[in-house]
């Protein structure tokens, strides 16, 4: 009892309630459509979390399902702060200058290198391929409202869209040739599409991040998540985790993305923010680090 009324008198005295405070993070998973890729990031989460309890204490997970929701609309709510405290997404200027950004890749700009799921009937014309720049010839199928699209548009490809859900059927169908993928995405996916393989020879590579975002008024916890991660990944649990969790792990040792010739595309999303952040070799996996990197 009297330890209890220390600790109590203690938080009413400290101009900082840090050490007291019991942070509550609201964050989405999709339950209906479970996606084996979400467990990376809600692992990274907790362990920026845990790492940030010596300045910020205690907290509280709690999940939230919004399972037909598009990536757009789910940054809206996350916008509106009501329902969600924070979400993981590929950047672009515009959600950083919405949302607060925490600026560590949670993939180490791994979202960047991409692999193609093709249809089979596609794969003898892409062995005729002798270079990468040949790949301008193929349309590609992308999100409605991915970063990515815009990236594709902008470099020339005829790009087909629609909702993230809808796509692999429609690959399936041979309304698009390729459909790039981040080396962490194809492998469940190949699960539930007959028809489909990965292209084995070729990649594209550009700058962009996975990011935490957060609410602009949630300072706290943008800052608290930037601790962790940071802190996590002087102390080299970062990389542990990176390295040695199933869907990174896996996603390294199938793709092969170095020995495969990357198409180099730019980005026209990229704030100077996160291309800086990229640019540092702390952030960023060593091939995908090399191939985005302007020397």
């Amino acid at each position: 009892m009297i330890a209890s009324i220390k600790l109590v008198l203690t938080c009413i005295l400290l101009t900082s309630f840090s050490v007291c405070a019991n942070d509550l993070v609201r964050y989405n998973i999709s339950k209906e459509f479970a996606d084996p890729k979400q467990d990376y990031y809600i692992a990274l989460l907790r362990l920026a979390l845990n790492k940030s309890r010596d300045k910020y204490g205690a907290y509280q997970l709690s999940e939230n399902s919004f399972d037909h929701t598009p990536q757009g609309r789910t940054l809206e709510i996350l916008e509106q702060g009501k329902l969600l405290d924070v979400h993981w997404s590929m950047t672009s200027i515009k959600r950083e200058k919405s949302l607060a950004t925490v600026y560590v890749p949670l993939l180490k700009g791994m979202m960047g290198a991409r692999l193609f799921l093709i249809h089979k009937d596609t794969e003898e014309r892409l062995s005729l391929l002798h270079s990468p720049a040949q790949l301008m010839s193929f349309t590609l199928g992308s999100g409605i409202d991915w970063p990515d699209t815009s990236i594709y548009e902008k470099n020339g490809f005829v790009v087909v869209t629609s909702m993230a859900s809808l796509l692999p059927k429609m690959l399936e169908e041979k309304r698009f040739e390729l459909f790039p993928r981040a080396l962490h995405e194809p492998w469940t996916e190949l699960q539930s599409m007959d028809s489909t393989v990965v292209e084995s020879r070729f990649a594209f590579c550009y700058p962009t991040a996975m990011y935490f975002f957060v609410n602009k008024n949630n300072s706290r916890l943008k800052e608290r998540l930037s601790y962790g991660l940071n802190k996590a990944i002087e102390d080299g649990s970062f990389d542990r985790l990176f390295f040695n969790h199933p869907i990174t792990r896996e996603a390294i040792a199938k793709a092969k993305f170095g020995d495969r010739k990357a198409l180099k595309l730019q980005n026209p999303n990229l704030s100077g923010h996160t291309r800086d952040t990229l640019f540092n070799a702390k952030y960023t996996w060593q091939p995908i680090h090399q191939c985005i990197s302007p020397n």
